[in-house]
Formats: structure tokens, C-alpha cells, sequence
């Protein structure tokens, strides 16, 4: 009887922690929602005709500003508190703050909405990293994560030209919502604590802080590539005679498929090396962008299709390469909340310099710029990863 109980405790308390790795990742897969769907976003309120070019690239930059602010200081609260109710209150006002987005029209009150959402959704995001971070196997961790935002992707690209038909830019936020309250269930049930408790404020970057600086950077520059091309990605499509149907589906399909890249990082860089996969990453990426910068109305369907999809393969390829490195600096699981401000830094620069070339140029800047900051990732993350390696 004794022993049966105990076995019975154990396969609780198994299924409990794999509930609780669930919880983290839909959080994490809802962290990345906005930067994921950007285009359709950027797409829907262009095409609502209640905002200009530089007024939509503001509003959305404003979600990426508060995720910004409340990943920026995670390093200083995320060991500190209470990791559960902070990702329900945090899930919380997201969803309440996407309702009221799909009702107003105001930019100032959107800008406003959208940044209150955007200090919820870092918050929850900043945790969840923390959280995989915790993992006896951060890179597999990791890899699932982009795997879970890859689904989301599949899924939003597929059904949200629908949503958008039917409730402009209101059908994205319904639609994030639906997702929101699924993880908000799962996170109430189950949730991982806090296993690595700290009581100080210090930051020591002692003998670490050049190659913590090399792959911040290396992710900003990555990530200014991805709110310069990535946002616009759709409209793009779109000056090229394609539907919005048609880039819908072939951003679904793109995204369905890149699941493989994020799947065959950890063992990619298992075997081989993590440098290997960051200049296999730049020597595949940078011509999708040149075709995409080439491409003609008579040939669009079929090179925006193979240029997009390849580029969403190694983007969700590169990530958890871009992640192991950050992780790899130090042992206490603050530094890698910093990927997150990394990452929003990148699409606060990027969105809103693309907005402003689209304004004031060519919607086709914004690809030969995007080439620039992947080359210039490149040679960052590279130079942060060989420091970490004289350093171990």
C-alpha cells in the first residue's frame, strides 16, 4: 500500500511538472504573438484606413515598448517574485487590453492600450524565460518554445485574413484572445516556482560583460532586421499583385514548415556548431531577401513563397542559437531576460525606421536594410560566442 502510494505521488507530481511546462510554453508561444502576426497587423490597420504609414508603425511599436520596459527590469524582479500570480495578473490585463483595442479607434488611445498590453505580455514572457532557463536542457527548452510560437504562427497566418475580413484589425486581438484565455486556464492549474530565489539588486557583470554586450547587440541587430522586413513582409506581397489570402496561406504554410529549423537547432548544434548554423543562417537568409527585392508581378507567387518560407526556416533555426549564447554567460538565470529586451529593442528600432523609409521612399528599403543588420548580427553573435568559449 505504502509503495503504491508513493508511485502514485511520483506520477502526480510527474504530470504536474509536465502541465507546468505547458503553462510556460503557450505563455512564452503568446509572449512572441505580436512580433509572430506583425504583418498581418501592420496589414490590417493600413487597411483600415484610420491610421497613416508612420501612425500604424507607432501603434505597433507601442506593444514592443512595453514589453520592452517590463523585460528590461526583469533582471531585477524576476527572482524576486511570485512567478504564478505575476503571469496570471500579467495574462489578465492582456486580454482585457486586447478586447478594449478591438472597440477604439483613437491613435493616442491606441498607442496607449497597446503599451499597457505590451507591459503584461513582457512581464509573462520575461518569466517564461526564466522559467525554460531553469531547464536541465535550456537549448531543448528553447527549441520548444520556437516550435510552440511556429504553431501559433501556422495557425494565425491561416485563420486571421478571415478574422480580418470580417472585424478589421478587432478579429486579431479577438483572435490573441482565444489563445490568452486557453494559457490563463492551464497557468491556474499549474505553474513552475521560482527555484532560483535572490534578495539583491546588484548587477555583476564581472569578466562577462563584453560578450553579454557582443550578443545583445548581435539580437538587436537580428531582430531591427525582422521589424524592418518581417513587418512589412505582408505589404510587400501585396505591391506584388498577391491577395491577402494568398500571402496568408503562404505565410501559414512557411510557418507550419519552419517548425524543422527550430526542431533541428539543438541537434544541429549538438553535433556540429553553434558559428556553423549562425553563417549557414546569413548565407541562406540574405539571398531571400534579394529576390524578394527582385521579384516581378509575373513570377511573385512562386518567389515570395519558396524567399519567405526558407527565411521563416532559419529564422526559427537561428533562435535558439541566439538564446544557448545569452544562456550560456552566466549561472545565476537573470541575464536571459535580457533576450527578450534584446528582441524588443531590435522591433522598436526596426518597425518604425521601416515606416518611416516606406513614408518618405520605397517599401523595397526596408529589405536592403534588413540584409545590413543580419550581416552585421552575424559577426556579433560569432565574436560573443568564440569570447564565451576562451572564457570557459
Amino acid at each position: 500500500m505504502l509503495s503504491q502510494a508513493i508511485n502514485e505521488n511520483v506520477k502526480q507530481s510527474e504530470q504536474g511538472a509536465m502541465l507546468g511546462y505547458v503553462a510556460v510554453l503557450l505563455v512564452a508561444m503568446m509572449g512572441a504573438a505580436i512580433t509572430t502576426l506583425m504583418p498581418l497587423i501592420i496589414g490590417a490597420f493600413s487597411d483600415a484606413g484610420i491610421l497613416n504609414a508612420q501612425q500604424v508603425s507607432i501603434v505597433t511599436a507601442s506593444d514592443v515598448a512595453g514589453i520592452l520596459l517590463s523585460s528590461a527590469s526583469a533582471y531585477f524582479w524576476v527572482r524576486r517574485c511570485n512567478w504564478h500570480l505575476c503571469v496570471v495578473v500579467g495574462l489578465t490585463i492582456f486580454i482585457l487590453a486586447n478586447f478594449v483595442t478591438a472597440y477604439i479607434e483613437g491613435f493616442y488611445l491606441l498607442m496607449l492600450t497597446r503599451f499597457i498590453a505590451g507591459v503584461a505580455c513582457g512581464v509573462c514572457y520575461s518569466i517564461s524565460l526564466a522559467a525554460l532557463g531553469d531547464r536541465a536542457n535550456p537549448d531543448k527548452a528553447f527549441g520548444d518554445m520556437v516550435t510552440a510560437q511556429v504553431i501559433f504562427g501556422t495557425v494565425g497566418f491561416t485563420a486571421l485574413p478571415y478574422f480580418i475580413e470580417i472585424s478589421s484589425y478587432a478579429g486579431i486581438y479577438l483572435f490573441f484572445n482565444i489563445f490568452l484565455v486557453l494559457a490563463l486556464l492551464v497557468v491556474f492549474k499549474e505553474f513552475p516556482t521560482n527555484n532560483r530565489v535572490q534578495q539583491h539588486f546588484d548587477i555583476n557583470l564581472s569578466g562577462i560583460w563584453q560578450p553579454t554586450l557582443l550578443v545583445f547587440l548581435g539580437i538587436v541587430a537580428y531582430y531591427f532586421a525582422q521589424g524592418a522586413v518581417w513587418a512589412y513582409l505582408e505589404r510587400i506581397g501585396v505591391d506584388a499583385g498577391l491577395t491577402g489570402r494568398q500571402i496568408g496561406l503562404i505565410l501559414a504554410v512557411g510557418f507550419g514548415i519552419s517548425a524543422v529549423g527550430s526542431a533541428l537547432s539543438g541537434w544541429f548544434v549538438k553535433r556540429l556548431a553553434r558559428e556553423l548554423a549562425i553563417w549557414i543562417t546569413l548565407a541562406i537568409q540574405l539571398p531571400c531577401l534579394a529576390v524578394l527585392y527582385f521579384m516581378t508581378p509575373e513570377s511573385a507567387c512562386i518567389i515570395y513563397a519558396v524567399a519567405t518560407i526558407t527565411y521563416q526556416i532559419f529564422w526559427s533555426f537561428v533562435i535558439p542559437v541566439m538564446m544557448g549564447i545569452f544562456s550560456d554567460i552566466d549561472n545565476s538565470g537573470r541575464l536571459i531576460v535580457f533576450c527578450v529586451s534584446a528582441f524588443k529593442i531590435g522591433l522598436l528600432l526596426g518597425t518604425p525606421f521601416a515606416g518611416y523609409l516606406v513614408s518618405n521612399g520605397s517599401l523595397y528599403d526596408v529589405i536592403w536594410v534588413g540584409a545590413i543588420a543580419i550581416f552585421v548580427s552575424s559577426i556579433l553573435l560569432v565574436a560573443a560566442h568564440r569570447m564565451i568559449k576562451k572564457q570557459a
